[in-house]
């Protein structure tokens, strides 16, 4: 039976943890200066799908212990296989961690699930997350204008009585989101930069006032650097429930943050069988033969 892991749309960090694993047919391994050598790896990867077809058990290496990482690892222990999870922090999670802050446990960055998550959702179930200790709530948008002012836009109305921007900038900005929610495959905005497209379908004016501020607050000094793909994900997810029909979008939260998804997900691997190698970084990969 040919198994195929598929990894699209797996969790809030997908897209950041996408290259979050290596693989070689039989492979060195340099960790810290120390050396495990020639370990024989199955690991064949093709775009966001891991061939993993073989009919008998292989050793597979999983290197970054983000969500892709332990969803990768998860995956591949259900279909027989001996893995480990190599991660060089102290814990599993990446960009989904937690840190400390006193006496109150935070998420490390700001992540929130959506409805249309399924397969986010799937992930939490597999972590022994029931649906009832998610809290759900409807969303609201806020704008922050020139004027240093924060005004409610969440609904067509209050879109239209923002000031600052003219009738044909808003009705730009409109069509930009109806452009980037057609789009299915978000391949292309990959190859230009988050700035240069939404100037070309915002408008100069359009960019200025509305996009690069929340552009600035989300990627600081960094967005230059963004491709389009970012400002299409965010798109394709706050419209994917109302393409389904529920016309409002519930962001939802779990009980506990990440730190405890990502808790509860390292126990699981760890009861299936899987290796957790923590504060271990890979700093190099070397191919040794094809066995």
């Amino acid at each position: 039976m040919d198994h195929r892991c598929e990894f699209d749309q797996l969790g809030p960090c997908a897209e950041h943890d996408r290259n979050a694993f290596v693989a070689a047919p039989a492979a060195t391994f340099h960790i810290h200066g120390a050396t495990l050598a020639k370990q024989p790896l199955a690991f064949a990867m093709v775009g966001n799908t891991i061939d993993a077809s073989a009919n008998k058990p292989q050793r597979w290496a999983v290197v970054g212990g983000g969500v892709l990482g332990m969803a990768t690892a998860l995956r591949l222990t259900e279909l027989g296989h001996d893995v480990t999870l190599f991660e060089g922090g102290e814990v599993l999670g990446g960009m989904a961690s937690a840190w400390q802050v006193g006496d109150v446990t935070w998420d490390r960055h700001y992540h929130v699930t959506l409805l249309s998550d399924a397969r986010t959702r799937q992930l939490y179930a597999a972590a022994g997350l029931d649906e009832s200790e998610m809290h759900w709530v409807e969303t609201k948008n806020g704008y922050y204008g020139p004027d240093r002012t924060l005004r409610s836009f969440s609904s067509a109305s209050e879109f239209l009585r923002l000031p600052g921007l003219r009738l044909i900038d808003k009705g730009r900005l409109g069509g930009t989101i109806v452009v980037g929610s057609r789009i299915r495959n978000g391949r292309k905005m990959e190859q230009v930069s988050v700035e240069r497209w939404l100037r070309r379908w915002s408008g100069n004016r359009a960019f200025e006032s509305f996009w690069k501020p929340l552009l600035r607050a989300k990627l600081g000094d960094a967005y230059p650097r963004a491709s389009a793909a970012f400002i299409w994900a965010t798109i394709q997810r706050l419209y994917a429930a109302r393409r389904s029909g529920l016309k409002k979008e519930m962001f939802g939260y779990v009980s506990g943050g990440y730190e405890r998804v990502c808790s509860q997900l390292h126990d699981v691997l760890s009861a299936k069988g899987a290796t957790v190698r923590l504060s271990t970084r890979v700093a190099s990969v070397a191919s040794v033969g094809d066995s």
